[in-house]
């Protein structure tokens, strides 16, 4: 197994990472892996895939079922919130 380092330089964060070790009674390596592991489960992932044409049809065909009838009455169901 390679050995990977990580050298904190921001003085802020090592005071950060010093006094969460002494309150939880851990190393620098556990509290900031702790720290980590705990940010990560409340990072969303990054969306990152386009939609395909598919998919938005299959939305599309979603909408049109929900949506009342009238809705499609007109060729721009969009007119009615604009002035004539």
């Amino acid at each position: 197994m390679l050995s990977t380092m990580l050298n904190i330089k921001n003085p802020e964060a090592h005071r950060l990472a010093k006094e969460l070790a002494r309150r939880r009674g851990d190393s620098l390596t556990g509290v900031v892996t702790y720290a980590l592991r705990e940010q990560l489960a409340r990072e969303p992932e990054p969306v990152t895939k386009k939609a395909t044409i598919e998919e938005i049809e299959a939305l599309f065909d979603v909408i049109r079922k929900a949506a009342p009838p009238e809705f499609f009455k007109t060729e721009d169901p969009t007119a009615e919130f604009y002035d004539p």
